[in-house]
């Protein structure tokens, strides 16, 4: 395996800057004017009604929870793909962990390195593989070139998750990818349209372009050289579009056939707005860190990174729930052990987290296999606790 991959440009854990203006807009609408002269209505982005665009959607989109900011992050050795047999089961089984952490709606994964210098091309091969089925099927050729690491991912089942839709779905928001130009081309600034690239009909004007340095940490003129450089982004298209979109979506049932690409538009908006306006899960991030002890550290969704509530699981842990009462959370890590337990690579596997718990009662085998035991304490926790 090559000691070093090269990939195109991912989604960043920058964390924007706040919108001072949006924010201001947001606080004004909730002052309610005097009922003799009620103020005309404008056509704004701010203005979209978005639970009413969700029930207006006419195919079936996965489930939509609450808004919300919580965040929920998961702890996974390197190793746990280390011992695997095959080129082909390796691919296999981290496509079964992308899909578990889907179902479940996990935001982070950490993948810790457990193996020392042996550890890291494993670490690249787990991550790049992980982002790799996190990514929507249209923007794969622009983010990932064809390297060996991805040589089975034709093994791996579909996630479809919520942001994975199809050219004749439609949601408020949609992933996509931007072009970063060379340096050159920043004399020529606003007179040039910047366009994404959203596996739709036609591409997406950005409306917004100068706010991808604020949400993404990316400028948008910063090549050397003429070269295909993207930055995945994540949109939300303006009512025009979507009403375009829903038009070509009940002509497709309707059996008629669109032709020719037509003008569609939206905003760059923070990777987080869609479950934080919307309740719908957006993909995961992930991490990688070089020790179990950095697992605990580096947060991406909070400023101060760090995680307001940690838990270890063991089979040598509290009882969940008879014993373990989880408390209200904003950041949560779930940290689990290689397939002989946390025990085996720390001293003191209680010190670092706020609870240490048994998600598997009574298990008959010996051991429990990371990936299976992720499920288990997944469907758990899960069962008795909700975001």
């Amino acid at each position: 395996m090559e000691d070093s991959l090269s990939v195109n440009v991912v989604r960043s854990n920058k964390r924007p800057k706040e919108n001072k203006k949006g924010k201001d807009r947001r606080a004004a609408k909730k002052v309610k004017s005097p009922a003799s002269d009620p103020p005309k209505r404008e056509n704004r982005d701010e203005d979209i009604d978005i639970v009413q665009l969700l029930k207006e959607i006419p195919q079936r989109i996965p489930f939509q929870g609450k808004p919300t900011k919580t965040t929920f992050s998961v702890a996974l050795p390197v190793s746990l793909i280390q011992n695997i047999q095959t080129d082909e089961l390796r691919a296999y089984v981290i496509g079964g962990i992308a899909r578990t952490l889907t179902i479940y709606g996990i935001h982070e994964v950490v993948l810790y390195n457990d193996m020392g210098e042996e550890g890291y091309s494993w670490q690249q091969y787990f991550a790049i593989n992980l982002r790799f089925l996190e990514t929507p099927q249209y923007l794969r050729r622009y983010m990932f070139p064809l390297i060996e690491e991805l040589r089975h991912t034709g093994l791996q089942n579909p996630l479809d998750a919520p942001h994975h839709l199809r050219a004749n779905e439609w949601l408020p928001y949609r992933e996509g990818v931007i072009q970063l130009r060379p340096k050159g081309e920043a004399s020529l600034g606003n007179r040039v349209d910047v366009f994404a690239e959203c596996g739709l009909f036609g591409k997406i004007k950005i409306l917004n372009p100068k706010s991808l340095m604020d949400l993404y940490g990316a400028e948008l003129y910063c090549l050397e050289y003429d070269e295909e450089v993207y930055q995945r982004v994540t949109i939300r298209l303006d009512p025009s579009s979507l009403n375009i979109c829903k038009k070509r979506w009940r002509e497709q049932k309707a059996g008629l056939s669109s032709y020719g690409e037509v003008s569609l538009s939206g905003k760059i908006v923070q990777p987080d707005e869609p479950q934080r306006l919307a309740g719908l899960y957006w993909g995961y991030v992930v991490r990688e860190v070089e020790s179990y002890e950095a697992a605990f550290d580096g947060c991406p969704f909070n400023e101060e990174g760090i995680y307001d509530y940690k838990v270890g699981t063991s089979e040598r842990g509290d009882l969940y729930p008879k014993e373990v009462t989880v408390p209200r959370f904003k950041n949560f890590l779930m940290v689990l052990g290689p397939i002989s337990g946390l025990e085996s690579i720390v001293e003191d596997p209680r010190a670092r987290v706020d609870a240490y718990v048994n998600f598997c009662h009574n298990q008959r085998s010996r051991t429990i296999r990371t990936e299976e035991a992720l499920t288990i304490c997944l469907s758990q926790f899960f069962a008795h606790y909700s975001l």
